[in-house]
């Protein structure tokens, strides 16, 4: 908005309609739309600017690993000039060169994987469009939001995301929460009326980004884009954090360089307190200070493990190339990882678990009424026809009726014909007409096939899914106009459903009656119960609603929802227009004294409705989901359903999709408590297995939230600057530790429970121990904020939580849980507060995710386990053994370097391609306390069991070829720099320097040979080479023997190039010399594979015990 729209909240609607060139009931014109968007640009703010690429290629050449490489070769130059002299070796400078083209190489191989990453993601995202409701010559219509202009009529409803700023045209109960641009979280009471000459305080303006909380309404589009107030303080406040976040994956890899980083120094410290405090005094000749710091580049080098920032981003784009054909949008790669940790996935129930196309499959009133619905299917199409554009008549049926009276279908009433003259049938089914906020609207379908979009406008039935099923009964059972009924008795007023009422509410003015207006109610029928003081019988009589009524309608509900029917209950009560208007005009008075309503129901009465009836829904599973969820559980994972249904019905589904198994919930039963006063007034918990007193419980300790997991975080004084900073640091480290971990070893309860919301504000930690420490879990009948609170209780006792939703109540538990999954086919809030997107609305894909989570944690672990003991261990030793027992150093810091930057780097590269397991999805997920990437049990198998068997095969070949060559081991043992002077064979200065090339290149060369066997070894975890065939199979890894026929060539290029062999002092290798490397290989594989066979066949066992 300019400065001169600043009035646009205090000038009268007319000079707004007349300054966007708008109208409320018709909206924009398609030509003017066009126009407008032609001058306004796209209704979108301009996202922060991407990283720049040379911004990019600096942080990859000169910061991470590579900062040290830099290091290196500058070491390795100065080593050739000045400290060289006069005769400088022109292998200092080989190295220095070497390690800048390394740089250089892995710096562009890591900028072409992040691009191609960010490339996929940002292509696939386009996949998610969100919509908006507008209203454009006369037609209401969805389209995306970035089509919107200035003067567009936009309808809102509860769940929605304002689309734009505007200002409100009317407004049913709406309110809304503006708390990502203001900070103030709690939501605002809208009105059509300027209430502040301050555009910002008045509340008769909405602005873009802002939450429906509860309401309907319209509103006039005043502002898009970067003319919105957040879009010009995006300029300045908006920054890209996605890559900011610090993940679970970051943590694990922040660790490892900690790690590599400590040994690192401790090590050069330990070689240059050596060479200082006893070598340069005791054997000043033996390592010269050039000499010195060619071991120091070399302990750099050796440690830096150069191939895992490849192997990461190599494997964050295998994870987005398998996301993409999995149809998963994941807003940040690295937060896939979080999969392997998982151990309890909360979801919500209706399209989520179901297919959220919920059908009227019984009408029941009385006690003992019913009328079936005949030949109603379960996926019945909401679509009504597609159109071409312009075509936008839809033709009525023929035996339409445009009264409240109703027209039953031919099948319906051969079966029952007494029902045509029951009155309360009637008030039921004009109940769901009238009390309904489903629409009919043209809905722009966007379609991407094969990189190509095509927009095709279909008409929608658009609305809550209850009300669409009501919708669909009206429409084809029945054969109502419902547009003509709601013209012929129009609404006065509403209140629209939430999930604290759980119901909603309508006043019409009746066409039949026109001074009486009636107010029906619709929502969960213990709560409807509740107002009601009468029903209506069959033959049309208003009998009192006895305790003993109630009693029959709920036990009818009850047998309903066992079976798994979703079950909603609708009352009435006429008044006259006199005594409705009377009773607005008292709620509005005291409304605008300020007076706070205990219940503000908008002026609706609270009691003496009618009750009616039921309407029973079926919504069937989605058709993947039990299978998965049998899958989910196999790989140790809990499912929690939490859900806002009744009991019954949530216990109902929760047996029909396998939350409920045969195993648990039917053969052990299922746990339930009650709360109870004591004489004392304390609350006191009764805990009960199969209907039987297992325990009572008098309520205790219920230990307050405190910082820590993103859910748990509660307001403190500010903290002083190095706290924070220290906080910041360990942040980068560690996560924070949860005030329950005990729980979670704890073995769960093999029985199921099922809670209710209404028990939550009692419980205490004894409680919510108990609760949580049980194998299937059903949560009903919760509010937004009790799902949260559910989900955070999860988190205080270790458990890594995923939550699933698609709606709006679902969206605080999807922001707060560590991995929030949303369906593409829920609202645009569930979806902005997820991590992940479910884009083919498919359950089973979370198997993939899961799969893809394990996959990339397995794959990292095994790159590292695989660079550890050569890269740092077998060339740590050949150093310390020349200082401290004065033998030829047995690798040259230029092979050292060599084998890290290239023999190394290729082969783990092609580890981190590896496929998944048989067993992945088998085995329990990874715990944070000790499931880290490094761990004891990784440095053991990596330092203890490969590097020293690798460390002493190298070292075998280097004494076998002195040996042979009639040096035995005790000539060369303390010789220090006196080495070759006295030897058994004569042998002259030129030949020692040429045997000690020799003998590096064989001790290099041993190094790369058994590495080949490290991969295969190394490959799996569990599973056996012959179940995991590297060379065919579905679990073949031919970029692997890509990489090792490079690892071989490499070898071959720099030990048998005679001009490189002048450069960089190396030699030609007799083959002989390195075959026993093969022997120790294969004896190493054959070892590892008895270890994984005794994993298998003993999980319990000791060696079980220590598998990494």
């Amino acid at each position: 908005m300019s400065r001169l729209d600043q009035d646009v909240h205090v000038i009268p609607m007319e000079s707004v309609f007349r300054r966007f060139h708008s109208d409320q009931r018709f909206g924009l014109s398609t030509a003017f739309v066009h126009d407008a968007q032609l001058h306004y640009g796209t209704n979108q703010i301009t996202p922060p600017r991407s990283q720049n690429y040379f911004w990019l290629l600096f942080q990859q050449l000169f910061m991470g690993f590579n900062s040290i490489l830099w290091l290196g070769g500058i070491l390795a130059l100065i080593a050739y000039q000045p400290l060289g002299g006069s005769n400088p070796s022109i292998t200092n400078l080989g190295l220095g060169i070497v390690l800048f083209l390394v740089i250089i190489c892995n710096a562009s191989l890591n900028i072409y994987q992040k691009l191609k990453s960010i490339k996929i993601i940002a292509s696939f995202s386009k996949l998610s469009p969100t919509t908006a409701t507008v209203r454009r010559e006369g037609v209401e219509q969805q389209i995306p939001t970035n089509e919107l202009v200035p003067g567009d009529i936009i309808l809102i409803q509860m769940g929605d995301v304002l689309p734009a700023d505007c200002r409100f045209l009317t407004c049913e109960g709406l309110k809304i929460n503006s708390a990502e641009l203001t900070g103030e979280t709690k939501p605002i009471t809208v009105t059509v009326h300027c209430t502040s000459q301050i555009l910002m305080e008045s509340t008769n303006i909405g602005f873009y980004s802002s939450f429906v909380e509860q309401g309907m309404g319209e509103a006039i589009v005043i502002a898009t884009g970067d003319n919105t107030i957040l879009g010009k303080m995006s300029g300045t406040t908006t920054k890209d954090n996605s890559s900011n976040e610090i993940t679970n994956l970051h943590r694990e890899v922040n660790r490892f360089v900690l790690f590599v980083l400590v040994a690192d120094i401790i090590s050069i410290f330990i070689l240059w307190i050596t060479w200082l405090g006893w070598l340069n005094h005791s054997h000043p000749t033996f390592i010269t200070l050039t000499g010195n710091i060619l071991n120091s580049i070399g302990m750099i080098v050796s440690f830096l493990p150069v191939g895992l920032p490849s192997a990461i981003t190599l494997v964050l784009v295998i994870v987005a190339k398998r996301m993409s054909q999995q149809r998963i949008l994941g807003k940040s790669l690295q937060i896939v990882e979080s999969f392997n940790s998982v151990s309890v996935i909360t979801t919500d129930k209706t399209g989520t678990l179901t297919k959220n196309k919920l059908v009227v499959s019984d009408i029941f009133w009385d006690t003992d009424k019913e009328y079936k619905i005949i030949g109603h299917e379960e996926d019945t199409s909401y679509t009504i026809r597609r159109l071409s554009v312009g075509s936008l008549h839809i033709p009525r049926h023929p035996t339409a009726k445009i009264s409240p009276a109703v027209e039953r279908s031919s099948v319906a009433l051969n079966n029952q014909e007494n029902r045509s003259r029951a009155e309360v049938f009637d008030d039921l089914i004009l109940g769901a007409a009238l009390c309904n906020n489903a629409k009919t609207r043209l809905v722009k379908d966007i379609q991407h096939k094969h990189n190509i979009i095509k927009i095709n406008p279909e008409i929608h039935v658009i609305g809550d899914s209850v009300d669409i099923a009501l919708y669909n009964l009206c429409v084809y059972e029945f054969r109502m106009e419902i547009d003509e009924i709601c013209c012929l008795n129009p609404r006065l007023r509403s209140l629209p459903f939430n999930s604290e009422n759980k119901f909603m509410i309508t006043a019409n003015r009746l066409e039949s009656k026109r001074d009486t207006i009636l107010m029906t109610m619709k929502g969960a029928p213990e709560v409807i119960i509740q107002y009601c003081s009468s029903y209506k019988s069959n033959d049309g009589q208003i009998l009192p609603l006895t305790i003993e009524i109630k009693q029959k309608l709920l036990y009818r509900q009850e047998m309903l929802s066992k079976n798994g029917y979703r079950v909603i209950a609708m009352s009435q009560q006429k008044l006259t227009k006199m005594r409705y208007d009377q009773l607005i005009q008292r709620y509005e008075q005291r409304q605008r004294s300020g007076i706070i309503f205990n219940q503000d129901l908008n002026g609706f009465s609270t009691e003496n409705y009618c009750f009616l009836g039921f309407f029973s829904l079926f919504d069937s599973p989605r058709f993947d989901v039990p299978d998965s969820i049998l899958k989910i559980r196999q790989a140790h994972i809990r499912i929690a359903m939490i859900t806002g249904d009744h009991p019954t019905t949530a216990t109902a589904v929760a047996q029909q999709v396998n939350i409920f198994s045969d195993e648990i919930s039917k053969r052990n039963g299922i746990d339930t408590f009650q709360i109870e006063e004591n004489d004392n007034n304390h609350s006191v918990f009764r805990l009960y297995r199969n209907e039987t007193l297992l325990q009572e419980h008098t309520r205790g300790i219920i230990t307050p939230f405190h910082f820590g997991s993103k859910a748990t975080t509660t307001i403190e004084k500010q903290p002083s600057w190095y706290t924070r900073w220290y906080s910041l640091c360990r942040a980068q480290f560690s996560e924070p530790k949860p005030i329950f971990y005990k729980e979670k070893e704890k073995e769960k309860i093999p029985y199921a429970l099922v809670m209710t919301g209404s028990q939550i504000g009692y419980m205490d930690d004894f409680m919510w121990n108990w609760v949580l420490s049980h194998q299937e879990l059903v949560f009903a009948r919760t509010s937004p904020e009790q799902k949260l609170h559910i989900i955070m209780e999860f988190q205080r006792r270790g458990e890594t939580v995923a939550a699933i939703g698609d709606g709006t109540n679902d969206a605080p538990s999807l922001k707060y849980a560590d991995l929030g999954i949303a369906m593409q086919s829920g609202t645009n809030v569930s979806k902005e507060a997820s991590d992940m997107i479910l884009l083919d609305n498919n359950f089973s894909s979370l198997i993939s995710a899961i799969e893809t989570g394990r996959l990339l944690a397995d794959n990292l672990k095994k790159v590292v386990i695989y660079l550890l003991p050569a890269g740092s261990w077998s060339e740590l030793w050949p150093i310390m053994f020349n200082m401290w027992f004065g033998i030829p150093l047995s690798l040259s810091a230029f092979l050292a370097t060599i084998l890290c930057v290239l023999n190394d780097l290729t082969i783990s590269l092609a580890m981190a391609t590896e496929k998944p397991e048989t067993e992945i999805l088998s085995r329990p997920p990874s715990k944070q306390k000790n499931g880290h990437l490094l761990n004891i049990k990784l440095l053991t198998h990596a330092y203890l069991f490969i590097g020293n068997l690798e460390c002493f095969t190298a070292f075998f070949c280097f004494c076998y070829y002195w040996i042979d060559n009639g040096i035995s081991f005790y000539s060369f043992m303390f010789t220090y720099e006196y080495f070759g002077e006295n030897l058994p064979i004569a042998y002259n200065r030129q030949d020692i320097n040429q045997m000690i090339n020799v003998s590096q290149s064989v001790y290099y060369c041993s190094l790369c040979i058994f590495q080949i066997f490290n991969y295969f070894s190394t490959r799996t975890r569990y599973a056996s080479i012959f179940q995991h065939n590297p060379f065919w199979g579905q679990n073949r890894n031919w970029f692997a023997l890509g990489a090792i026929m490079i690892s071989i060539i490499v070898q071959l290029i720099f030990t048998q190039v005679t001009w490189l062999n002048e450069i960089f002092d190396t030699a030609p290798v007799p083959a002989k010399y390195v075959m026993p490397t093969i022997g120790f290989g294969i004896g190493w594989l054959v070892i590892d594979e008895l270890r994984k066979l005794c994993v298998r066949k003993f999980p319990h066992s000791i060696i079980a015990r220590i598998a990494w």
